[in-house]
């Protein structure tokens, strides 16, 4: 989330750290996003600032499809719904691997045998059929790629300037939440 105070401080984003459980919600989403609502509320509250965005990460766990198309309508109509500031929906088809997939020099600045093949620099990640977790878990060997690298694999690209040089055509799911991002006020 995003908050901004009184004065002239610059906006801060904090982290809501309470799970949320959204991506097979169905009947609970309304009331899953109420409590998220009243969560961030509160920590804006808390710090007295303002809530002024508010970005959610669902993984689908699968590719980009028509349940994505769904999927993504759904989540988006109801944040905006539930939400009286910006929104943006990181809804990252299969899991977050495949956005990190558009950083592949991310991954050698971490580790300098880490070298992600041409192939896949080339490939549509919102669309590996067999998952980008796997993926990196066979081609990233030495020492072998876990989940927990991924937060330092995107600082990588941040620091570095990878994220705003990356081509959106490989990964539909982040260009949509990119675009989230680009219409904030």
């Amino acid at each position: 989330m995003l908050c901004t105070w009184p004065a002239a401080r610059r906006p801060k984003t904090i982290e809501v750290k309470t799970p949320m459980r959204l991506k097979k919600a169905e009947n609970q989403l309304a009331p899953r996003l109420e409590r998220l609502h009243h969560l961030a509320q509160g920590q804006a509250k808390l710090l007295q600032a303002r809530l002024v965005g508010i970005a959610v990460r669902v993984d689908l766990d699968a590719v980009i499809d028509e349940t994505y198309e769904n999927r993504r309508k759904q989540l988006s109509a109801e944040l905006q719904k539930q939400f009286d500031c910006d929104t943006a929906l990181a809804l990252a088809a299969d899991e977050m691997e495949a956005w990190l997939m558009l950083f592949p020099e991310a991954f050698t600045k971490l580790n300098s045998a880490w070298r992600p093949t041409l192939q896949d620099r080339r490939r549509n990640l919102g669309t590996i059929p067999r998952g980008s977790k796997e993926l990196l878990k066979s081609r990233l060997t030495k020492p072998r790629y876990l989940e927990s690298h991924a937060p330092k694999v995107i600082e990588k690209a941040v620091t570095h300037g990878y994220v705003t040089s990356c081509d959106l055509s490989r990964n539909r799911s982040y260009a949509d939440f990119t675009t989230d991002l680009a219409q904030w006020k």
